[in-house]
């Protein structure tokens, strides 16, 4: 798969790498993998103003499918591949596919949530300077343990499957470091924005109204009274050691074909909760906190979180 992976990134590199200048105001999603991605993307995509349908990978380097494009946007395989193969690069065929996807919508902005976005953001600035970016930051340590009971959606014999891969403590951590900073580094640009899950699920009226604001959105009363309230936990069950969170909206893994008809409240019950924020306290061991501490340490001290 790999090896596969290396082949078809050389192979589409000329293309990938191809100038163009985009005068479209897309939304780029983007943080560590299990930050809240999901649970942001769902929400943008309920705005009136805003589509932001299933993860595409279309601005990562050789890794959008178009089977599972046109699956998910229900768009004929025969025409996606067409617009591809008419498409003079790579950016070219982004702004073909989210024309039709906001004709689709009868929307006037798209947004493309990819977690693999924040590491992408020099090839995708350059190429849509009118483009807002919106890094989303998790608590690294509740991070290593949702990741590690979140099995990947991998193409697989002609097919989406999920496959868990274990890997260390150490491997997620670095993770979660490395795609943080990569979002931070934009700090400085005007078009970069920067949001806390943790403040997302605690108050999600004023993180989506400083959105709103900065990407240029207008700030819909009917849209915010629906997905900004926020669940009451103070009954809910304490979660099992070593589970998934409860209420972690980012961990629940969704049907591929189903998450861009979806038609249900961003977590499934009407609001967000909280209820997996400080996780990590249950589920990572005494060595494995020394582990994440050591790596991630500095990095959540900046960012003010606990330590």
């Amino acid at each position: 798969m790999r090896l596969h992976n290396r082949l078809e990134r050389f192979r589409q590199r000329p293309w990938r790498m191809r100038a163009h200048t985009s005068d479209q105001a897309h939304i780029i999603l983007g943080g560590a993998p299990r930050s809240g991605t999901t649970v942001l993307r769902r929400l943008l995509d309920r705005h009136p103003q805003v589509c932001c349908g299933a993860e595409s990978k279309l601005f990562v380097p050789a890794a959008f499918n178009l089977e599972w494009l046109a699956r998910s946007y229900r768009i004929p395989l025969e025409e996606l591949t067409a617009w591809r193969d008419a498409s003079p690069s790579q950016a070219a065929f982004i702004d073909a596919f989210a024309a039709r996807v906001r004709e689709d919508e009868g929307k006037e902005r798209w947004a493309e949530k990819t977690p693999q976005n924040i590491r992408h953001l020099d090839w995708i600035m350059a190429r849509f300077p009118r483009a807002s970016i919106v890094h989303i930051i998790r608590d690294g340590r509740d991070v290593v343990c949702s990741m590690r009971h979140h099995p990947d959606w991998r193409w697989v014999d002609g097919d989406w499957q999920q496959v868990l891969v274990p890997r260390s403590t150490e491997s997620y951590a670095q993770r979660w470091l490395a795609d943080t900073a990569a979002g931070m580094a934009w700090r400085d640009d005007p078009r970069y924005v920067e949001i806390r899950y943790e403040d997302l699920v605690s108050d999600p009226a004023a993180v989506l109204r400083s959105v709103c604001d900065s990407i240029g959105a207008g700030l819909d009363a009917g849209w915010l009274a629906e997905v900004g309230r926020r669940e009451d936990t103070s009954g809910v069950a304490n979660r099992a050691p070593g589970g998934p969170g409860a209420g972690d909206v980012s961990d629940a893994p969704a049907d591929p074909a189903g998450d861009a008809g979806q038609t249900k409240r961003p977590d499934y019950e009407g609001a967000l909760s909280g209820a997996s924020v400080g996780r990590w306290r249950d589920e990572l061991s005494a060595d494995e906190r020394r582990e994440v501490m050591r790596l991630c340490g500095p990095q959540l001290r900046e960012l003010g979180y606990e330590t």
